[in-house]
């Protein structure tokens, strides 16, 4: 048995606008507020300049001519301690072989005397034909991404007496270990 309305209830259907201005007004207060925020969110950013990749066309004015080789110095995190080394030269370990800086007693890396040697050899280049702001980093892949951070800080400035020198503010990051 089938059901059957009332015939006695008769609906009308209403059209009903909808009523969009408090949306709009939400909208309004909304927006102003977040882009009022997003001028407070700091992002921390670390400037790097890879270098390019491998296999991709080269023009001649990115190699380097001989007359215009610079210094290249060269950084080399590894488990022992700090490796420093040039296109002129490598510098050693007074104690023997080894790091050139090699790693504390305690285990940890000794970024004040890197500081200190990379401030040595920024004197000893300071004006001449080798003096660069570039420094090429390169570091194993047990080391720690917060050990090669305080690495680029130790090689980018030098404190002395509150007074800061720049050192090597442009640091390249490398592949290839001893």
């Amino acid at each position: 048995m089938a059901f059957k309305p009332s015939q006695r209830k008769s609906r009308t259907v209403e059209d009903v606008e909808l009523n969009l201005f408090p949306l709009m007004n939400l909208m309004c207060v909304l927006i102003p507020m977040l882009l009022s925020t997003v001028s407070f969110i700091k992002i921390g950013v670390i400037e790097l300049n890879l270098p390019q990749a491998v296999g991709g066309p080269v023009s001649e004015t990115v190699l380097p001519k001989e007359a215009q080789r610079g210094l290249d110095l060269a950084v080399t995190v590894t488990s022992t301690g700090f490796y420093l080394s040039s296109s002129q030269a490598v510098l050693v370990n007074p104690e023997g072989g080894g790091p050139t800086i090699p790693r504390l007693a305690d285990g940890n890396y000794d970024f004040e005397q890197l500081n200190q040697k990379l401030l040595d050899v920024k004197k000893r280049i300071a004006g001449g034909p080798l003096d660069t702001k570039k420094i090429i980093l390169q570091a194993e892949q047990n080391i720690q991404y917060q050990t090669i951070v305080n690495t680029m800080d130790a090689a980018r400035l030098a404190k002395i007496n509150e007074t800061n020198y720049e050192l090597f503010p442009e640091v390249l990051i490398s592949v290839g270990i001893l």
